[in-house]
Order: C-alpha cells, then structure tokens, then sequence
C-alpha cells in the first residue's frame, strides 16, 4: 500500500503513520512518503498535477520493488484527492480515501473537484460523520455515479481527521477495521474469489 498526505502535514502525520503501522501488522508492504512541495517548504500545485506525478513515482518504485503484487493506495483529505487523479494507473487496484474532501469547508453546494471523474477503481470511503470538508448526504448521491463500486464507512461523532467529537476516545481502530476488512474483500482467494468480508 502507499499511502499519502494531507496537503498541511507530511508522511509524520500521526493518522498517516498509524495506517502505514496498521497494514504492515497484517503483513502487508507499506510505503509512505512526502510529497515534494513539503520538501521545498512550497505549496501544493493547484491542479495537484505535481503531486500526481510524486505519486505516479512512488507507485513505480512499489511496481519494481513487489511485481506481482497487487497495490493499494490510501490518502488522507487532499491525499486522496491525489489518489482518485492518479487511479487510472495500471498499478493501483484500488483506493483508500480517508477524509475524502469532497467540498470546500462547510460548502456542500459546491460542484466537485475536477478528479472526481478520474476515480476509475474501487474505492473505499471512510468518513467522519462531522467532517466539514465531506456532506455524507451529497457524498452518498455521488457515490453511485463513480465508473466502478465503491463503499462508504462512516465513522460517527468524527471529524476531519476522525478526531472524536464530544466523547474522548480513539477512533482509530473503526478506521483500521474499515480498511483491512475491505482490502480483504478486494484480495482474490486462491480460487480467484474475493475473500469474504
């Protein structure tokens, strides 16, 4: 799996590195890395092209370094963003969005980012229920429009970032479950069945 970053972090990120923990601990290679405007203290690219092109390299040194594996990739918020631009990769047999930010903050009436289009694989959408970036209403009337499936988990009393909302306690696990239950779904058994969820 490669996994990416949020466009105001870097791959220190506390969600980033628990995920990249998370599917090693099950056995699975893990890859996270900077995009390189956090390197050259800039910013993103507008159109997030860069950032694609970073990703595009990550999934080739993945490619080389696992050629029969099958790669996922997971992005937080903008991460994600750069994950649906680049899902057309004949690398990439799936992606993980987390915190996907579908609109502006707390703009929901706001048309969708031009990548929306570009997410041609199977996609896992694991949002909290308080997210002001992501209206789970506008979210699941556009789920159905992508080109291939695509799941949503819902992490409730969550933020952005899943931060807990009024009750403490650590979401993370409800992220984990989410995501490791359907990287299995998404793996083919030996009889080239999906593994059951």
């Amino acid at each position: 799996m490669v996994i990416t970053h949020g466009r105001s972090n870097d791959l220190r990120n506390p969600l980033v590195r628990r995920v990249a923990e998370a599917v090693a601990s099950q056995g699975i290679w893990a890859l996270r890395f900077n995009f390189r405007y956090v390197d050259a203290k800039a910013q993103a690219s507008r159109d997030l092209s860069r950032e694609e092109e970073d990703l595009r390299g990550a999934l080739r040194f993945a490619r080389e370094t696992l050629p029969l594996q099958k790669i996922f990739v997971a992005g937080k918020s903008m991460g994600a963003r750069v994950c649906a631009r680049a899902s057309a990769d004949a690398a990439i047999a799936g992606v993980i969005a987390l915190g996907y930010p579908l609109h502006p903050r707390f703009r929901p009436e706001v048309l969708n980012p031009p990548e929306w289009p570009f997410l041609v694989k199977p996609a896992l959408f694991v949002q909290g229920d308080r997210d002001p970036f992501c209206d789970l209403e506008r979210l699941r009337s556009e789920i159905p429009k992508l080109k291939e499936p695509a799941d949503l988990v819902v992490i409730q009393r969550a933020g952005h970032s899943f931060e807990p909302i009024g009750m403490k306690r650590d979401t993370f696990p409800e992220v984990q479950d989410a995501m490791m239950d359907w990287i299995r779904g998404h793996i083919p058994s030996p009889d080239g069945h999906s593994v059951a969820r």
